[in-house]
């Protein structure tokens, strides 16, 4: 007895093979990256800090994007910013997901200090009467007192701004009731300023403000 050939329609074969799962190959999570402009610790109130990031799905996916900021504020998108308005640490997430399962995340911290404290002014061979500043930061404004040791109780208060990402300005009225004008940026880690002194009797001179 002979076997007899069955012809299936190739139609029928495809279905069959669709409906095992042939037709579709397991998704692909999708891969990311970011990073954080500036780097180093940002001035609470006053840093723009611009995250971005770079993702891609092997499965060619539309991908969502979203920010935990870690400070209780959220974002979404490749590329996000964000003033930070608290000093501390903050844990810095990023998600991203493919719509169909396929999920990544990525962690960072960002540290933010205010500039309030006593600043030490480098005095270049004695040619400044006063030693340093007591600085107080509310937001992007600047106020605070000069000081010198003796303090003669002549000189003004300071008035300033501090802008993005990490410059500040200040002036005050020294003892001889002239404006003397202060202008620097602050290093990654907000110890020191380097920058100008201005007199009207003179050309700016070069100092450093270091952080007590």
């Amino acid at each position: 007895m002979s076997a007899r050939l069955v012809k299936v329609p190739i139609l029928l074969l495809v279905s069959v093979w669709l409906a095992c799962g042939g037709g579709s190959p397991a998704n692909v999570s999708p891969t990311a990256s970011f990073s954080r402009s500036p780097e180093g610790v940002v001035i609470t109130g006053v840093t723009i800090v611009v995250f971005t990031a770079t993702a891609s799905d092997p499965d060619g996916d539309v991908l969502t994007l979203t920010w935990d900021f870690g400070d209780g504020v959220s974002g979404s998108g490749a590329s996000v910013t964000h003033v930070y308005s608290s000093e501390g640490v903050f844990p810095v997430s990023l998600s991203i997901r493919d719509g169909r399962g396929g999920a990544a995340a990525l962690g960072s911290t960002v540290t933010t200090r205010s500039l309030s404290g006593r600043w030490l002014l480098s005095e270049g061979g004695a040619r400044f009467y006063e030693r340093g500043y007591d600085i107080v930061q509310a937001g992007p404004a600047l106020g605070g007192q000069p000081f010198a040791v003796p303090d003669k109780g002549c000189l003004g208060a300071l008035t300033g701004v501090a802008t993005s990402p990490r410059e500040l300005s200040f002036h005050f009225a020294g003892c001889d009731n002239e404006i003397v004008v202060i202008s620097g940026i602050a290093d990654q880690g907000l110890l020191s300023v380097a920058g100008t002194y201005t007199h009207p009797s003179g050309p700016p001179q070069p100092i450093v403000l270091a952080h007590e």
